[in-house]
C-alpha cells in the first residue's frame, strides 16, 4: 500500500507537465483534457456522463469546501476519468455533507492532482484545444524522463471519436423513474403532466432531466441507448426526449434514425446530444469545438423571445448552422459568445431541442421552462415555437440628470462616485448629454471631463428643481447616488417637479423604489412571488414596536425605513434596548416607519448582485458570503467573493430567488439583494434590497472586472444586455454571468483608531469608514493580503486574550481568533463561540499552521510577504518576484487585452515586463478619517497626466 503522502503529474500529448500533490485514487486516468468554469456543482460535474472519457479541470481554485453527499450524484457514478484542481478542501463545511472530496474520490477510483496552476492549464486547453493527458500518482517527484514516458503514453490515448461512450454510459434495460426535484429547486410553477408518459432514451441521462420530468407528474420511462421506434412505440408513450451523452454524433447512426422515425410521430425534445442527433436527422452536420463549453455561465439568445437565458453546458459538438437545409427546421437559439447553435425549432410538428442543460445541475435553473414548453407541447401535440420575434426597442433619451451622493458618510463613500463616473462615461458614449449634480468638490465625478454639464449644488429639491429647470433633462437616473439619490428622487417625484417639468426616472420608477424601500409594501411584495420572510411587522410608533415585541419576543432587529447603512437601527435583547433603538430608527426614517423583525442571529448572509434589462434577461454578478453571521451589517463584515460554502443547490436556490425579486420589483439596471440561510438546514429568509448601486457593487465589480455600474447606466437608457460588449474580452458582452478563478476577500476599515474610546462592538448599523480588497488564489492568501492592506497594526497579545472580543461582533475579532488558534484553541470551539462557519476557522488554523511550521514557498503561496516571512523564521528570505494573473470575468476561457492583475505565486506569470516608459501611481489605500475620496480624484489625474506625457501608468491600490 502506497503511501498517501503522494505527487503526482499530468502530462498532456504535447509533452506539457504539471506536477503536484496526489488527490483520489492511487490509479492511472487517462483521457482528453477539458476545464470547467462552474464555481460550485464539482460532484455533479464528476458524475454527468457527458464526461465519460475525460479528465476534467475545475477553474474554480478552491474544491470541495462543502464536501459530497449521493443525492447530489446526476448519475450513479462517476464519469470523468480523472479530476483536476488548485485545492481541495480536507475537512469539508456543509450541514447535508457525507464525506470529503477526496474519501469520495478514492471510493470511486478516480485519480485527481492538486496543487497545480490550474489556469495555466486552462490557457494551455483554450489555446491548443482539448488534449490527451495521462494522470499519475507518483512515490517521489518524477524526473523529466519519466515525464517523456508519461508524455508518450499520453498520446497513445485513444482519442473520443474513436470509443463507444453511449454504450459506456447508457443503461441496458427500460426502468421507470420515480423521484421529483429535490425541494430546493423546485420552480414555484410548473405544467401539469399527470396522466401523460415520457420515453427518455438514456445516451448517457443525466438524473435531474428524468427528475425534471417527474416533477410535473409524468410518468417517466427510460430506455436504453439501443431503443428503435418499435421500442418507443411499444412503451405506449405520448413524448420522446432525446437525452444529453458523451461523444462523438457523428457516429450514431441508430440514435439519427431513431430521431427521424419518431418526428410527427410523436412530440420530441432534444437535450445536447439529443439536440445534435435531431440536428443530423434533418440533415445537417456536426463539427467539434476548439475546446468545448463547459460551464454554468454561458449566455443563450432566445430568437423568439429576444430574451438572454444563462445555460449549463457540457458538450464538444455543434450543430452547423449553415449546413441546416431549408425547409421546416430552423435555429431557434444562439450561443451569444461564438454563434453557435444553442436550439433547433420545427415550424409544423412539435419537436424542438438544446444544447444546453435546461435541468442545470450544475447550473442555473432558469430555463426549467423547457419541461414546462414540452409538456404543453405533448398535452397539445403541436409546435410551441415561433421562427422569428425578439424584444422591442425602448425610447433613448437625450440628456440625463445624475444625481450624486453628496459628502462622504459612513455608508456612502468612493463607491457612489466610481459609480457616478462610470455612468457618465457610459452615456456619453451613447450621445446623451449628461448632467450632474452633486455637492462634494473632491469627487472625479464632479470633475469637468467627465460630464458634459455639472453642478455643484446642495442635493435638495429647491436646488436640482432650479437645475431642472435650466437643463430640460428628458429623464434622471437616481440609482447611481446612493441612498440619498433614491430619496431625493422621491422627494421630487412627492414634490411633483417630475412631472412638471416631464422628467422620467430610469432604472428604478417610484413605485419600484417604495417597493424596495417601504418594509410593508417590500414585505408584501415579497408575500406575492412567494419569496419567505422573516416574522415580522412594520411599526410606526413606539406602542406599536413594544407590542409586537412582547408578542414574539426577543432578541429582535429593527430596520428603519428609507435609510442608510443601517442608520437608527440594532439588534435588541431587553425592552429598554428596545425603545431606544425603536425611537432611533424612527427618528432615522424619512417615513418614520421600522420594521420589526425576529432575529436570525446566527444565520449566515449571503448577497446577490443582479442585473435586468427592459428585454427581462436576468442575470447574476457575483454571489458574497460574509464571514460575520446575521447581525453585523454587511458593510462592517469581511465578506468572501464567491461564497464558499454554499453547495450547487444552496447556490441556485438563492439565486433564482434573486431573480425573482427584480423581475418583482421591475428593476431596469442593478440591485443588491441579501439573504439569511440557515447553516442548518436549506431554509432561507429575504432580508431586504437595494434597488442601486451600493458598496456591495463596487465590491463586486472590482472582484469580478464586470463594470456594474457602467451597465446600469446602458441599461437604464434602453441598451439590452447583449449589446453592451464585454471590454475586458472585447468578444463576449455583459449579457453574461462572470467565471472567477480566484478568491476575493474584503474587510472594513474601522476609525476606532482616531476614537479609542468609542464602542467597538458591531451590529446592523454600519461603523466603517472604508474597507480593503485582495484577490488571491487561495482564501488564506486572499486574507492575509488583506490584513496587510489594512495598513494597521495587530491588537496586543493581552487585550486579544479577552474572551468578548470571540464572543461579540467587533472590530478586533479576526485577530483574536488568530491569536486563540495560535495559543491551541479548538477551531470547532471558535466556530461554536462565533457562529462563524467552520470552515473559515480551519483557513485561520492553517494560516496559524504554516506560521509554525511552513517553509518559504508555503508561505509566499499563503499570501505571507517576505518581510513576515523573515520575522516567522529569524532570518531574512532570499528576494523573489510573484507571478501575475488577469482578472478576465471569463476563469481564462476567452484571451482577454485587460490591464486588471492581481499577484499570487503560481507557475505562470501573464504580465510581460514593461518595456516602455512606466510610471507607478500608488494609491491611497482604504478611506479612513483624514484620507479619503480626494487621493483617488489626485491618483486618476495623476495617471491621465501620465497618459497625456506618453508614460505608461501603472496603478497600484487596494481599495475596491
Amino acid at each position: 500500500m502506497r503511501s498517501r503522502n503522494l505527487h503526482a503529474a499530468l502530462v498532456l500529448e504535447d509533452g506539457r507537465a504539471f506536477v503536484g500533490a496526489a488527490l483520489g485514487a492511487d490509479v492511472v486516468g487517462e483521457g482528453e483534457v477539458v476545464f470547467n468554469t462552474a464555481m460550485t456543482g464539482y460532484q455533479e460535474v464528476l458524475t454527468d456522463p457527458s464526461y465519460a472519457g475525460q479528465m476534467v479541470c475545475m477553474t474554480y481554485p478552491l474544491q470541495g469546501n462543502y464536501g459530497v453527499r449521493d443525492a447530489d450524484s446526476e448519475s450513479a457514478r462517476p464519469w470523468a476519468r480523472a479530476l483536476v484542481v488548485r485545492w481541495a478542501c480536507p475537512v469539508p463545511s456543509h450541514h447535508s455533507s457525507e464525506g470529503s472530496l477526496d474519501e469520495y474520490l478514492r471510493r470511486w477510483r478516480v485519480p485527481a492532482i492538486a496543487d497545480i496552476d490550474t489556469r495555466a492549464l486552462t490557457r494551455h486547453i483554450r489555446k491548443h484545444g482539448a488534449l490527451r493527458a495521462v494522470l499519475t500518482h507518483e512515490l517521489t517527484a518524477p524526473d523529466q524522463k519519466r515525464l517523456d514516458e508519461l508524455g508518450a503514453a499520453a498520446r497513445r490515448v485513444t482519442p473520443l471519436s474513436e470509443q463507444d461512450l453511449v454504450a459506456e454510459t447508457s443503461r441496458t434495460a427500460r426502468e421507470e423513474w420515480l423521484d421529483p426535484l429535490p425541494p430546493e429547486l423546485r420552480p414555484a410553477h410548473a405544467a401539469d403532466g399527470n396522466g401523460l408518459a415520457i420515453a427518455v432514451v438514456d445516451y448517457g441521462v443525466k438524473l435531474n432531466i428524468l427528475r425534471s420530468l417527474r416533477e410535473r407528474g409524468c410518468r417517466v420511462i427510460v430506455l436504453p441507448h439501443t431503443a428503435t421506434w418499435s421500442d418507443v412505440a411499444a412503451a405506449g408513450v405520448d413524448g420522446l426526449v432525446l437525452s444529453n451523452g458523451p461523444g462523438d454524433p457523428a457516429v450514431l447512426d441508430r440514435p439519427v434514425e431513431l430521431a427521424k422515425e419518431a418526428l410527427g410521430r410523436v412530440p420530441l425534445f432534444g437535450i445536447c446530444l439529443g439536440h445534435q442527433i435531431l440536428g443530423r436527422s434533418a440533415g445537417a452536420t456536426t463539427s467539434r469545438l476548439p475546446y468545448g463549453h463547459h460551464g454554468a455561465n454561458h449566455p443563450v439568445k432566445d430568437l423568439e423571445t429576444g430574451r438572454v437565458h444563462i445555460t449549463s453546458q457540457n458538450h464538444e459538438f455543434q450543430v452547423d448552422a449553415a449546413s441546416l437545409p431549408a425547409g421546416d427546421f430552423f435555429v431557434s437559439q444562439r450561443n451569444l459568445n461564438d454563434g453557435s447553435v444553442e436550439g433547433l425549432g420545427h415550424r409544423t410538428m412539435p419537436a424542438f431541442s438544446v444544447q444546453y442543460h435546461p435541468e442545470g445541475c450544475p447550473g442555473p435553473q432558469d430555463n426549467q421552462h423547457l419541461y414546462d414548453r414540452f409538456v404543453e407541447m405533448v398535452r397539445n401535440r403541436k409546435p410551441l415555437l415561433k421562427a422569428v420575434g425578439g424584444a422591442s426597442e425602448t425610447r433613448k433619451p437625450k440628456k440625463v440628470l445624475i444625481l450624486g451622493s453628496g459628502p462622504i458618510v459612513i455608508g456612502q463613500a468612493a463607491e457612489f462616485d466610481y459609480a457616478g463616473t462610470q455612468a457618465c462615461k457610459a452615456l456619453r458614449e451613447e450621445g446623451i448629454t449628461t448632467v450632474l449634480v452633486n455637492s462634494n468638490p473632491a469627487t472625479i465625478m464632479t470633475d469637468e471631463e467627465v460630464a458634459d454639464r455639472v453642478y455643484l449644488e446642495p442635493l435638495t429639491v429647491d436646488a436640482v428643481e432650479r437645475v431642472i429647470a435650466r437643463e430640460s433633462p428628458d429623464a434622471l437616473l437616481p440609482t447611481l447616488g446612493g441612498q440619498t439619490g433614491l430619496n431625493l428622487a422621491t422627494e421630487l417625484a412627492a414634490a411633483g417637479v417630475l412631472d412638471r417639468y416631464g422628467v422620467r426616472l430610469l432604472g428604478a420608477g417610484i413605485e419600484t423604489i417604495r417597493k424596495a424601500e417601504d418594509r410593508q409594501a417590500f414585505k408584501e411584495m415579497l408575500g406575492q412571488i412567494g419569496e419567505p420572510v422573516p416574522l415580522s411587522r412594520v411599526c410606526e410608533s413606539i406602542e406599536q414596536v413594544m407590542a409586537f415585541g412582547d408578542e414574539i419576543g426577543l432578541p429582535v432587529v429593527i430596520r428603519p425605513a428609507y435609510t442608510l447603512g443601517g442608520t437608527g437601527g440594532g439588534f435588541v435583547t431587553n425592552d429598554a434596548e428596545l425603545r431606544t433603538i425603536a425611537q432611533r430608527g424612527l427618528d432615522a426614517s424619512p417615513i418614520h416607519q421600522v420594521l420589526v423583525e425576529r432575529s436570525l442571529w446566527g444565520w449566515k448572509e449571503i448577497e446577490y448582485e443582479v442585473m435586468r434589462d427592459a428585454a427581462d434577461t436576468c442575470i447574476t454578478v457575483c454571489n458574497m458570503e460574509n464571514l460575520d453571521p446575521m447581525g453585523v451589517h454587511t458593510g462592517d463584515s469581511i465578506v468572501v467573493a464567491p461564497a464558499q460554502t454554499l453547495s450547487d443547490r444552496d447556490h441556485q436556490m438563492l439565486r433564482s430567488s434573486a431573480i425573482r425579486i427584480i423581475r418583482a420589483l421591475g428593476i431596469e439596471g442593478g440591485c443588491n439583494v441579501q439573504f439569511a440561510l440557515d447553516p442548518a438546514s436549506s431554509a432561507y429568509y429575504v432580508i431586504e434590497v437595494n434597488p442601486r448601486v451600493s458598496r456591495s457593487s463596487a465590491l463586486a465589480s472590482k472582484a469580478t472586472g464586470y463594470p456594474i455600474a457602467r451597465v446600469a447606466a446602458k441599461v437604464a437608457v434602453g441598451r439590452r444586455l447583449e449589446e453592451i460588449r464585454n471590454e475586458i474580452t472585447g468578444r463576449t458582452f455583459a449579457a453574461f454571468e462572470p467565471a472567477l478563478d480566484y478568491c476575493v476577500v474584503k474587510i472594513p476599515r474601522w476609525p476606532f483608531d482616531k476614537f479609542p474610546a468609542g464602542d467597538r462592538r458591531l451590529g446592523t448599523q454600519m461603523a466603517s469608514t472604508g474597507e480593503v480588497m485582495a484577490i488571491e488564489r487561495t482564501f488564506e492568501a486572499a486574507l492575509i493580503k488583506a490584513m496587510r492592506s489594512l495598513e494597521q497594526k495587530a491588537p496586543a497579545a493581552a487585550e486579544l486574550e479577552r474572551s468578548e472580543l470571540i464572543d461579540q461582533p467587533n472590530d478586533r475579532r479576526l485577530f483574536a481568533l488568530l491569536h486563540a488558534l495560535r495559543n491551541g484553541a479548538e477551531p470547532g470551539d471558535l466556530a461554536a463561540r462565533s457562529h462563524i462557519d467552520r470552515w473559515f476557522i480551519d483557513r485561520m488554523a492553517t494560516i496559524t499552521r504554516l506560521e509554525k511550521k511552513g517553509d518559504v514557498r508555503e508561505l509566499r503561496r499563503a499570501g505571507f510577504s517576505d518581510a513576515m516571512i523573515a520575522a516567522l523564521r529569524g532570518e531574512s528570505v532570499e528576494r523573489s518576484a510573484p507571478t501575475y494573473k488577469l482578472v478576465d470575468t471569463c476563469a481564462a476561457e476567452f484571451e482577454a487585452a485587460t490591464p486588471y492583475y492581481y499577484s499570487c505565486w503560481e507557475e505562470e506569470s501573464e504580465s510581460d515586463p514593461a518595456t516602455a516608459r512606466t510610471a507607478i501611481v500608488i494609491g491611497s489605500g482604504p478611506i479612513r478619517i483624514g484620507q479619503g475620496i480626494e487621493f483617488d480624484y489626485c491618483s486618476v489625474h495623476a495617471a491621465w497626466s501620465l497618459r497625456e506625457a506618453g508614460v505608461r501608468a501603472v496603478l497600484v491600490n487596494s481599495n475596491p
